[in-house]
């Protein structure tokens, strides 16, 4: 039941780091206020203070919160008393602390301290299962904020649940609040969403494969893909030749192939010629 306090480790200036972490005494430096300034250690105290992005943390204040890990204790900017933590401290990154470690850039000892209970969390990709009910979290939150009364259809979230999120959870709140704030139906539909998802659904509609398959028929897939999605967007043999890079008679040859309504198309550029 105590306070939750959570601090970005990459958005805060390293000169500033400490003042943030342990706080400081009135007029210990330059420009700092008159009533001096409470920690976050001692803001989460009886709680849990949430470092994240702890790989971004600097090498010094990577050894200062080592000491404090260790000692349960430390001192305020220009200050002479101890202070006691009294303190959970959770700290997550996106980044390999091991790699770090073996590069130079984390302290192995801090490392280790922090690595007590180690929990991983999949990308969302390999959560699919969750990304609905974040969808309406997010989209009560910022119907909510906004005053808006938005719902998302079944095409809609059928098309997030396909969509890989390379920026995992933020990614999906942002395209969230995007759609309540743009949208200007009550329905936010498939349509709305930005391209960049049925860019990437054509993407692994031609180059993905739910297993290994033989390498020729992985080859004579993908063409057929590609073919079939040249013709239907361009609907004549020349147009797929001149795009796909390639002769007309070969693609004419491939359209008859793949393309069950080549027939029509084939006639018409009969008749023009």
């Amino acid at each position: 039941n105590g306070p939750f306090i959570p601090i970005n480790c990459a958005s805060i200036p390293s000169e500033l780091m400490e003042a943030e972490l342990f706080g400081y005494e009135k007029g210990s430096f330059t420009g700092a206020s008159d009533k001096g300034k409470i920690g976050l250690i001692e803001l989460a105290s009886g709680g849990t203070l949430f470092l994240d992005e702890i790989g971004e943390l600097p090498m010094r204040m990577q050894a200062k919160l080592l000491q404090v890990l260790h000692e349960n204790q430390y001192f305020k900017v220009g200050g002479r008393e101890v202070q006691q933590v009294n303190c959970r401290i959770i700290a997550a990154t996106n980044r390999s602390l091991p790699e770090m470690v073996e590069n130079g850039e984390f302290r192995e000892d801090l490392y280790y301290r922090l690595n007590v209970f180690e929990i991983e969390i999949p990308p969302l990709r390999e959560r699919s299962e969750e990304i609905i009910p974040l969808v309406n979290h997010f989209l009560n939150k910022y119907n909510n904020k906004y005053k808006a009364s938005h719902s998302i259809s079944q095409q809609c979230l059928d098309a997030m649940v396909q969509y890989p999120w390379p920026g995992n959870v933020r990614e999906l709140e942002n395209t969230v609040e995007r759609l309540v704030v743009i949208v200007p139906d009550t329905v936010i539909d498939e349509e709305h969403l930005p391209k960049v998802f049925f860019q990437t659904q054509e993407s692994k509609s031609l180059l993905q494969f739910p297993q290994p398959v033989p390498l020729q028929e992985a080859i004579n897939q993908v063409e057929k893909n590609l073919i079939k999605k040249a013709y239907k967007e361009l609907g004549s043999s020349y147009e797929v030749a001149k795009v796909l890079k390639t002769s007309q008679s070969k693609a004419s040859r491939l359209i008859r192939k793949y393309c069950k309504d080549h027939s029509k198309s084939t006639q018409n550029e009969s008749t023009l010629t």
